[in-house]
């Protein structure tokens, strides 16, 4: 929560469950996981996920929306989704003060908004040390660890805060700490790469769920206070404890999960421009599909996705990518050594891995229309280059 939210007085006032009271309807909170060490560092956004609250049907739906997926930033231009929240909090405000972490959240609501027609006013930011200090908080989670991931998973731990925990020797279901836990979520180029990333963050997301949905109400005031230099948010304190005690009500814990986009709606899953490894999506089926997720109790059926729609998407991307590199005569085997000193990345991935050498798409899921090694912008502006210079580009 945003600060320390009650006094002691206060907390002696909440005596019974009448205290709070249930949040009817459909609740939608974003919540953001940054690569930043500091919670008011500039920094990109490694998770994104919607979490509704459907109290209308008692049910938590989990939307991921992957970090890669090329979006059009409002003021910014084109660059993918997780480039918004650095923009947003190196933005000054109208007596030149950096907004920070809110103004990163307010920007990255108005880029869901436009590239997805889904409006969004509540947000919930963690970094690194916030997320481990949490999984710690409730006592660990339980997470089913795969052969091929813990060698991955080792490679991670401590290594976004210093401290080292024990290594995972062993496969399975088990119970893990804040870093292995981080480290579980945070793993990217093993198994369906990207993809299966999202998932792993859902999983975590919904242990964490399963066990505060244990805890009594009356102790979630003292949880908050614990939590409350760890995470920002601008969700009003009676309300956070009113959304806590819905869930704590509900039947049971269901979890319905969505992933943007959807594989068969990508149009090209490649290198693109000085963006580097970019998801180029149809915007329109990828936005019905999660609203009718999160508005209308339907999932998604690939069998009703316009497959010709996709392929004229990339081809529209194919033929202003020809015309991006005519203008400024760059191949794409070129990409990193020219444009590196024309747009530099004002925020870097902290943890990002260049994609095989080979030409191959780091996920195993090849682009929907067979496309091969690189790929274009939808609305033909250059903006100069200044989509990736966290000043906004002028005229």
């Amino acid at each position: 929560v945003r600060s320390k939210i009650y006094s002691n007085s206060d907390i002696s006032d909440i005596t019974t469950e009448d205290s709070f009271e249930e949040v009817p309807g459909i609740t939608n909170i974003l919540l953001i996981g940054t690569d930043a060490r500091d919670l008011n560092e500039r920094a990109r956004s490694d998770s994104i996920i919607i979490a509704t609250l459907d109290n209308n049907n008692k049910k938590v739906k989990l939307t991921s929306i992957m970090r890669d997926t090329l979006v059009d930033i409002p003021e910014y231009g084109e660059n993918k989704i997780n480039a918004a929240f650095a923009f947003g909090s190196s933005e000054e405000d109208d007596k030149g003060k950096l907004k920070g972490a809110e103004g990163g959240a307010a920007l990255l609501m108005d880029t869901i908004e436009q590239n997805f027609d889904l409006h969004l006013d509540k947000y919930i930011i963690v970094n690194f040390w916030g997320f481990e200090a949490i999984i710690d908080q409730i006592g660990g989670i339980e997470v089913d660890i795969k052969d091929y991931e813990i060698d991955e998973v080792n490679k991670y731990i401590g290594e976004a805060t210093g401290v080292n925990s024990p290594p995972i020797t062993e496969t399975g279901l088990q119970k893990v700490n804040g870093q292995q836990a981080l480290s579980y979520a945070r793993i990217r180029y093993v198994g369906n790469g990207n993809f299966e990333r999202g998932e792993r963050q859902s999983k975590v997301l919904h242990e964490v769920a399963k066990k505060l949905k244990e805890v009594n109400p009356l102790k979630y005031v003292g949880i908050a206070n614990t939590l409350s230099e760890l995470v920002k948010t601008n969700i009003d304190i009676p309300e956070a404890l009113n959304l806590a005690y819905t869930i704590y009500k509900l039947p049971s814990l269901d979890f319905e999960q969505l992933q943007i986009p959807q594989t068969e709606l990508i149009a090209r899953d490649n290198l693109y421009k000085d963006r580097g490894w970019c998801l180029l999506i149809d915007f329109e089926q990828n936005s019905k599909v999660l609203h009718d997720f999160i508005f209308n109790k339907k999932l998604p059926n690939p069998e009703e996705f316009d497959l010709l729609a996709v392929e004229n998407v990339a081809a529209a991307y194919n033929s202003e990518e020809a015309r991006y590199n005519s203008m400024y005569n760059i191949r794409p085997e070129e990409y990193d050594d020219k444009n590196k000193d024309v747009i530099p990345d004002p925020t870097p991935d902290k943890d990002v891995i260049k994609p095989p050498a080979n030409g191959g798409n780091g996920t195993n899921n090849p682009p929907a229309n067979g496309g091969n090694e690189t790929t274009p912008p939808t609305n033909g502006e250059n903006n100069n280059g200044n989509v990736n210079n966290p000043e906004k580009p002028q005229g």
